[in-house]
């Protein structure tokens, strides 16, 4: 099975795991196509966890 796409992450901790997963799979970076594509998926991550950080927040105090 592979890695869960970002916008499947629900949890802080999923993307968390998917980023390690990501970062600790050295196999997937053999030219620079592959940097880029990974590059990307970083992005995707990082913007998921911010999507995700933000509703807690917003959960928490009420205002959104």
């Amino acid at each position: 099975m592979g890695m869960k796409k970002a916008g499947d992450c629900e949890t802080v901790e999923e993307v968390y795991v998917c980023l390690k997963e990501l970062d600790e799979d050295k196999r997937r970076l053999r030219s620079p196509e592959d940097v880029e594509a990974v590059e990307l998926e970083i992005l995707s991550y990082t913007n998921q966890l911010a999507a995700l950080l933000l509703k807690k927040i917003s959960d928490k105090s009420g205002l959104f």
